[in-house]
């Protein structure tokens, strides 16, 4: 950021309350907060920004942007006073893109891959342009808004945003905040049903991703049972599609043991298996097409690919101490990210060792989908599913022979390092709330 506190105030058609000065940093917490830095008072669930506000101004902030709620009276530097903190700083980002000439905007949203997608879409452009994207996983209505105020180039010419959501108008409100050009909707599965209430509110606010007046063109794949529902709601806009499976403006040709193989609209592209071992090759169609339509070419795609280190605890892969090939896939998961990654699996020519726990968040379909994961195991040949959660006699009986069952972390590591070695792949995927993230860091 280099702008004057007048022109946030500006923004937000609010009072500047003192001197005017140069803004060059943003920050919502007092502990990084620097010399000169305007600090943005925010009240979460469980911490009031309000009540650090002195020490951020002790810590060198400048300018106080703060709820209209509290006695700022003891505040002696200049400040701004706001309805909604969060509100404002949505705005503050919004208004600050078109300061400097409204960039083209890729908005990512979906129930899985969002952040790979987001990620690798960003590696591939940022070859041939500025790029401005997401930081870390901030990717809601507070991480929005600092991805886009606090990008290390002033000058970007391309912006690659993730859009998360949690609950009904997240996506609306964070659209409104970016205004992408081109949006990419990469799935829908059940996910935080506690919160979305029934799957029609999940879909619908996912679904919001297409409707900012600025977005004309939408990335689909073909291959998603909701497709033709998303091309009907996008039937005024430029539709690009993917497939894993059929011909598509972007697809896979074929693929051998040593590349695969994409077919694109400026030519066909060949990527070595060894770039690809940290990504699921939807989330390379979906960032190739998406990176190509913003502007990037085959040369871009093939680097960015391979300078993509992964994204710890996302299809992640090492070769773990005894080596053997390890997928860290524990961040998070739900059904449909379960069935992708065993999906891919599949074509690894190891034997498998799955290690599962329990996916959250699922309502009264929970068990009837830890059903189908323990099944889809079996049918695509895991050898042992080393499962930890509530459904263990469901596990045993469903998977049979090879089913091993435990009760805890260090015991299932233990004897994942006894099975595993050289000749074997093991996959890695629970819910966050499972911390397996453990059994990575343990295998390494």
């Amino acid at each position: 950021m280099n702008i004057k506190l007048s022109e946030i105030a500006k923004f937000l058609s609010l009072e500047l309350k003192g001197e005017d000065q140069d803004v060059r940093n943003l920050s919502i917490d007092s502990r990084e907060v620097k010399n000169g830095d305007l600090f943005v008072a925010i009240k979460g669930d469980k911490h009031d920004g309000h009540d650090y506000i002195q020490q951020s101004i002790k810590n060198g902030a400048s300018a106080i942007l703060c709820n209209d709620e509290i006695d700022t009276s003891k505040i002696n530097v200049p400040h701004i006073i706001s309805e909604n903190t969060i509100n404002s700083l949505g705005l503050i980002a919004s208004a600050y893109k078109k300061v400097i000439g409204s960039p083209f905007t890729i908005g990512i949203t979906g129930t899985n891959g969002k952040t790979t997608v987001t990620k690798l879409t960003a590696e591939i452009l940022s070859k041939s342009f500025s790029v401005s994207t997401t930081i870390g996983n901030y990717n809601n209505e507070i991480g929005l808004p600092l991805s886009i105020l606090k990008s290390q180039s002033e000058n970007y010419q391309k912006c690659v945003y993730e859009l998360g959501a949690s609950k009904k108008n997240d996506i609306y409100n964070l659209v409104n905040i970016c205004e992408p050009d081109m949006t990419a909707l990469l799935n829908v599965s059940e996910a935080h049903m506690e919160s979305f209430g029934s799957f029609e509110n999940l879909i619908n606010t996912k679904e919001e991703v297409f409707q900012h007046p600025s977005t004309k063109r939408v990335v689909l794949n073909k291959d998603d049972k909701y497709y033709d529902r998303w091309r009907e709601i996008n039937s005024t806009k430029e539709i690009t599609t993917i497939s894993l499976n059929n011909e598509a403006d972007y697809f896979i040709e074929k693929n051998d043991e040593s590349n695969i193989y994409l077919s694109t609209p400026k030519g066909g592209i060949e990527i070595s298996t060894i770039d690809l071992s940290n990504l699921l090759w939807i989330n390379l169609l979906f960032s190739t097409a998406l990176a190509m339509e913003a502007g990037a070419n085959i040369q871009s795609v093939v680097e960015g690919v391979r300078s993509f280190s992964g994204v710890k605890g996302r299809f992640y892969c090492f070769v773990s101490s005894n080596k053997s090939l390890i997928i860290d896939d524990s961040y998070n998961a739900n059904p449909e990210s379960m069935k992708s990654s065993l999906n891919q699996l599949k074509y690894l020519k190891k034997d498998k060792i799955f290690i599962m726990g329990d996916m959250g968040e699922l309502g009264e379909k929970s068990l009837i989908h830890h059903l189908s994961i323990f099944k889809l195991a079996k049918n695509i040949g895991v050898k042992y599913l080393l499962y930890m959660g509530k459904y263990k006699e469901e596990a045993v009986s469903t998977f049979g022979a090879g089913c091993t069952t435990f009760d805890d972390i260090i015991e299932l590591i233990n004897h994942a390092r006894n099975v595993s070695d050289e000749t074997t792949v093991v996959l890695i995927k629970a819910s966050r709330f499972m911390n397996f993230d453990k059994i990575a860091e343990g295998l390494k």
